[in-house]
Formats: C-alpha cells, structure tokens, sequence
C-alpha cells in the first residue's frame, strides 16, 4: 500500500520514520521546497524513546508534484488550522477504497469526514509524545499505543492493514468507539496542555506542585461532566488513569489518592513539553480552543458548567497576546 503523510512535524515525522523504516511506502507532503530538498538531501532523524533513526524519503512540495499518483492511505497530521484546507487539496489523490487518517488532538474526526466523507475517514488516537527539533528532526519523548476505527464502527480491509503498519511505531488496537477512545486522550490532553502551558514547566516540574495536581483534577472532573451529559463513555488511558473514578467521590482521601496518581503521571512523563507549551515559546498559536476549549464549548451546549476551562483557555489565549506571561503563579487564581 501506497501511503501519503502530510505534516511531518512531532507526531507525524515520528509515525513515517518508523513505517518506513519498517519497509512500507510513505512519502511526505512537505510545507516547503526548502525543507522537501532538506530531507532528499540529509534524510528524516528520529532519536528518543525507540532509538535513533535515519530514514530516506520521496518528498513532495505541492500536490501538483503528485501527478497520477493515488495513495492507499493519506495521513494528515497537520495542526488543526491546516487540516481542513489538506484535506481538500488531497482528496482527489486517494485511491478508490482508499482511507484518509486524522492524526490531530482533539476530537475532529467528524469534521474531517465531512470534507473527505465519512466512508473513507479514519479517526485515531495519538497515545505518545513527541517534539520537533527541525524541520527534518524529531525526538519522540514516550511511548503508548494507538486505537484507530472509523464512525460508523465499519471494519475494511484497509483498516486492518492500516493498523498492521501502525504496529510499526506502538501497539496498535481497532476500536468500534474511537469517539470514546479519542475523548479519553483529550482529557489528559487537556490536562498536561493546559497546566504546563499556562506555568511554562515541563510535566515533571509543575506536578511537583500540589496546586497544579489539583487543577489537574478540575479539569478532568469538568471533562467527565461534559461527557457524560454527551452520553460518552470514557475508557480508562493507559494504566494509570480511570477517569470514571473521578465522579465518585470528592472526599479528602479519595483527593489525596487522585492527586498521588496525577503525580505518578508526572514522574512517568517528566521531562515532557506538550505541544501548547511548544507553541507558546515559539510564538505560534496553540490548539487550546480544540482542547480545553471542547469542554468548555460542548458545556455550554449541554448546560454543565465549566469554569475551570473556559477559565484557562482565556488566559492561554492572554498568553498568546503578549497579556500574560507564563508562570506558576498563574496558578494561584484557580
């Protein structure tokens, strides 16, 4: 199978330097002539958590550089901002049969499958870390696994096969609830966005601070209320984090125990930098609005309060403006 990934940045320069070392065809769709000619000169590196990687590749610069081509599988990995405008601009390069993967935080497969069809898109949940160091060079900072499956619970071939080379990069499961499975990666997602976003630190530093681990909880515990007046049921992420646990009781040891399992989450993850904390130093804007701002938005529209999110994504959206700087003491006002 042919395979098209555009947007290699942290996430999706990680999944093609695994799948093509692991002998599958992926070809990047790169955001520049300068940095298609940087990788087919230099090649792709990956170092980290699976080792160090250095993969060659055939790249493109622009779809007209695609021909005839028709790819098996497109990959878009881009920042939400980007995806709807790829999405457009490849469709007509997707083979007959062939599916469309959204590889973004956030819950937006829906979205993507209105643009591209919703027999042909495939949602996916991103259980690793990763940052990008150049445009051709990227650390993958953990590990976790994959759940991709379609919204209407179908199961193609082609969904089989793509899951086989996912298992290339992390284990690899097929779920008939991925919206399940992608609202659970968001609440964490929007834990450790919004913590280490709005403080500056790393995930192992700010969950040293006991009122970071609380704000943690707040957000997750406002997240589960919006969830379950959406009627989702959220699987348990990983090993450690059973979120329906959070609904019941809020007694002072049942907090003490949560706020102990919130900072195993910093010690397993400690020298992680979400990507909103990435942006931020970079100047660019965050993805804030698909990530605490989901809560804060579908809250609004199932009438379940959530103060605490719509709280920090107005004071991530000061930091973007130059308002705000990043700082534990922005903590204090929660």
């Amino acid at each position: 199978m042919k395979v098209l990934l555009i947007g290699a940045g942290a996430i999706g320069g990680t999944v093609a330097v695994l799948m093509k070392n692991a002998g599958y065809d992926v070809r990047l769709m790169c955001h520049s002539e300068s940095t298609k000619e940087l990788i087919e000169k230099e090649g792709f590196f990956l170092h980290g958590a699976k080792g160090e990687y250095r993969v060659d590749f055939n790249c493109y610069s622009s779809y007209e550089q695609l021909g005839e081509e028709k790819f098996d599988i497109v990959i878009i990995a881009t920042k939400y901002a980007a995806m709807a405008e790829c999405a457009e601009a490849a469709l007509p390069f997707v083979a007959d049969g062939g599916l469309v993967v959204g590889m973004q935080n956030g819950i937006l497969t829906e979205e993507l499958g209105d643009i591209v069809g919703r027999d042909k898109v495939v949602g996916c949940m991103i259980g690793f870390g990763a940052t990008r160091n150049g445009a051709n060079d990227v650390t993958m900072t953990s590990k976790g696994e994959f759940y991709v499956g379609m919204l209407d619970g179908r199961r193609p071939k082609k969904l089989d096969d793509f899951a086989e080379m996912l298992k290339a990069v992390l284990p690899t499961e097929v779920t008939m609830d991925i919206k399940g499975r992608q609202y659970s990666k968001l609440i964490i997602n929007s834990c450790i966005n919004a913590v280490a976003g709005i403080t500056g630190k790393t995930l192992g530093e700010i969950l040293k601070d006991v009122r970071a681990r609380d704000l943690f909880l707040s957000i997750a515990r406002e997240g589960m209320a919006v969830a379950k007046a959406m009627n989702i049921k959220v699987p348990k992420y990983g090993l450690l984090l059973e979120y329906r646990m959070l609904a019941l009781s809020n007694s002072k040891l049942y907090n003490s125990l949560c706020k102990l399992v919130v900072r195993a989450v910093g010690l397993l993850y400690a020298d992680v930098k979400p990507s909103t904390l990435q942006s931020l130093e970079k100047g660019e804007k965050t993805e804030i609005d698909i990530l605490n701002g989901y809560f804060a938005h579908k809250g609004k529209e199932y009438s379940v309060p959530t103060p605490v999110n719509t709280k920090l994504v107005a004071m991530i959206h000061e930091i973007e403006e130059g308002k705000r700087i990043c700082t534990s003491d922005n903590l204090s006002e929660f």
